[in-house]
């Protein structure tokens, strides 16, 4: 076995482990300078290695991983294909499982990203944006609400859209996303951390945000609650150095609090496609 397969094996053992726990094995390749190609008898002595003995021993574990490791949808911190501005983003995922064209990522993205009771305003919002708006990849998490129109929105208008779901690709939620999640994966990419089989858990929704900010040149948060998670990824893109955007919101709509008191804070008010364009710089 090589350490790409390793890798693979020791993500798909270790997911729902905290992020320090899966990323020591990369900390450990890196201070050795080892290669995706090096066999894993290089790592022999590495005791942690110990932790994925039970699910290596089991039989029909291994067979599924490695059944999965032939089909080559998914992508490891070793691979060129692995996003770079996900790589130095905060708390980068050792294993990235997909469907669709994952070179899509090479593009200037913008994450949009809003409330689950998302009122008609972001749809409104979204179609005058785009009137001015270059086109460019918009990304977002699949989502009930403003995630679901704002993949809808980039199949509009023809441009590609990115959905990060905190499943695994063979789960939908919600379920009557199923068929936007199809279309998007025959016309987009769809992304997820999670092995095939992940049913949805609160504290993925949330790790996934981290991923969504990381992979975006900037986040534009539509409507949002003063607690909505939409805050959770604006705050991730903030650590990772990406820029911030928002909608200004009328004072007495709930779903307009949250993103008033980011541009309070110091996001950018956005009432037009250019004001974003202004804001966005690509690189890698």
């Amino acid at each position: 076995m090589k350490l790409r397969e390793l890798m693979l094996l020791w993500h798909w053992a270790l997911y729902t482990k905290s992020w320090q726990t899966e990323q020591r094995l990369w900390d450990e390749i890196t201070r050795r300078g080892l290669t995706a190609d090096n066999p894993v008898t290089e790592l022999s002595n590495w005791r942690p290695l110990q932790e994925i003995r039970p699910y290596a021993e089991d039989a029909a574990w291994l067979a599924t991983v490695r059944q999965y490791c032939r089909t080559g949808l998914f992508v490891t911190r070793f691979d060129p294909t692995y996003p770079e501005r996900l790589a130095e983003s905060n708390q980068p995922p050792l294993v990235l499982f997909y469907r669709g064209r994952i070179d899509l990522l090479d593009n200037m993205t913008l994450a949009v990203v809003g409330a689950r009771r998302a009122t008609s305003y972001t749809e409104t919002a979204l179609r005058r944006l785009g009137e001015t708006l270059p086109p460019l990849v918009i990304l977002s998490g699949l989502a009930a609400g403003a995630d679901g129109m704002a993949h809808r929105f980039a199949l509009s208008k023809g441009w590609p859209t990115v959905a990060v779901i905190a499943t695994g690709l063979d789960v939908t939620y919600p379920p009557v996303h199923h068929q936007l999640q199809q279309l998007i994966a025959e016309n987009g990419l769809v992304l997820s951390e999670y092995p095939p089989g992940t049913q949805p858990q609160k504290f993925q929704f949330v790790a996934r945000n981290r991923i969504i900010a990381g992979l975006a040149h900037g986040v534009l948060v539509t409507e949002a609650a003063a607690h909505s998670g939409s805050l959770i990824t604006a705050n991730y893109a903030l650590q990772n150095n990406r820029e911030v955007l928002a909608l200004p919101n009328r004072i007495d709509a709930p779903t307009g609090e949250g993103s008033n008191l980011l541009i309070q804070a110091g996001a950018k008010l956005v009432t037009t496609g250019q004001d974003i364009a202004d804001e966005l710089h690509f690189f890698p």
